[in-house]
């Protein structure tokens, strides 16, 4: 499957969700030996509808409503399709020149609203991982579960407990995504995340995606994450760069991802962006976020596109990577970082 001469060196990609890592073909025979009825009878027309594209976009809450969670999220539930889908995306991942995947989900939103004990998902989860573990030699791979803006603060504690569980298995770091609501403040979870911490999670927080940089201080000031998902809003605050510079705290950075969402106008905003980050010794890594239900997301894709188009150049693209592989999450390389 890799086609690519460049890079010629491993990547390491630290933002990627399970929903959207699922190759569209394998949702489409899961669905069909399950019993789910999917919202197109073609294979193609199924396709074309829950795929993105620089051409065919969609905004971040418009995918979530109407493909992303009622749709993805359930046909990725239950311990089959977890444990055969993590299995296939480590798979299809160092197939494409990733030695390092950090993959991240909510296991509340795999067990059918609770009709799947919430243990044997996420044991189903690391049976997949570590079976691609022990086929390919030089992979390394963790699992990140993401607490939900629009749960209650029970529900989240209960995922954080899992990863604490978990920790010992693959379960390597706690994250915050989803839409802003009223409900939700993160001044009522700096307890639990210190908590998460003294176990030996880390920390990882969606935010300065879509919304304005306030998110982004209140985040920083409450949880004092190690990386932030997106954090692309951040150019628009000179004394939140220096503070995140400060505090040394990584971006993950997702191009194609902002692209297809509507996060990011065009490539030239990309490029400001970038360049901005760069400018104010901002450390961030490239990411998929999205790789198999945006066209062209591959992370090796990306890398190409941000070199042809001049946003990146080669030394800056293996700068990403070696910042990638230096604030991964996971231990140690392999199986080996949980035995």
């Amino acid at each position: 499957m890799y086609q690519s001469s460049f890079p010629s060196y491993p990547l390491a990609d630290l933002h990627a969700h399970l929903s959207t890592s699922i190759n569209p073909s394998m949702y489409w025979q899961i669905a069909h030996a399950q019993g789910f009825k999917l919202p197109k009878k073609e294979y193609k027309d199924f396709i074309e509808y829950i795929m993105l594209s620089e051409e065919k976009r969609m905004s971040l809450n418009d995918y979530f409503k109407t493909i992303y969670h009622p749709i993805l999220d359930k046909l990725s539930s239950g311990t089959y399709a977890l444990e055969t889908s993590v299995h296939q995306i480590l798979s299809n991942a160092y197939r494409n020149n990733i030695t390092l995947l950090e993959l991240r989900l909510n296991p509340m939103k795999h067990n059918m609203g609770g009709e799947h004990d919430l243990d044997h998902i996420i044991m189903a989860a690391l049976r997949g991982m570590e079976r691609a573990l022990l086929e390919f030699e030089h992979l390394s791979s963790g699992i990140i579960f993401c607490l939900a803006r629009e749960f209650s603060y029970e529900q989240n504690e209960i995922i954080v407990q899992k990863a604490i569980k978990y920790h010992h298995r693959g379960v390597i770091a706690i994250d915050i995504a989803g839409p802003a609501t009223s409900t939700f403040k993160l001044t009522d979870y700096k307890i639990l995340f210190q908590k998460a911490r003294m176990k030996g999670l880390h920390v990882t927080v969606h935010s300065g995606e879509t919304n304005d940089a306030n998110d982004l201080w209140d985040v920083i000031e409450n949880i004092s994450p190690d990386r932030i998902g997106h954090g692309i809003k951040v150019i628009n605050d000179k004394k939140l760069i220096q503070e995140i510079v400060k505090r040394d705290i990584v971006l993950e950075i997702c191009p194609i991802s902002n692209l297809a969402t509507n996060a990011i106008k065009n490539k030239e905003e990309l490029k400001l962006i970038l360049h901005t980050l760069l400018e104010n010794k901002v450390k961030f890594t490239i990411n998929t976020d999205w790789p198999e239900i945006i066209s062209n997301a591959y992370l090796w894709q990306q890398y190409k596109m941000l070199k042809e188009e001049k946003i990146l150049t080669e030394d800056q693209l293996k700068r990403c990577t070696d910042i990638a592989m230096e604030r991964t999450f996971i231990p140690s390389s392999g199986l080996d970082a949980y035995l």
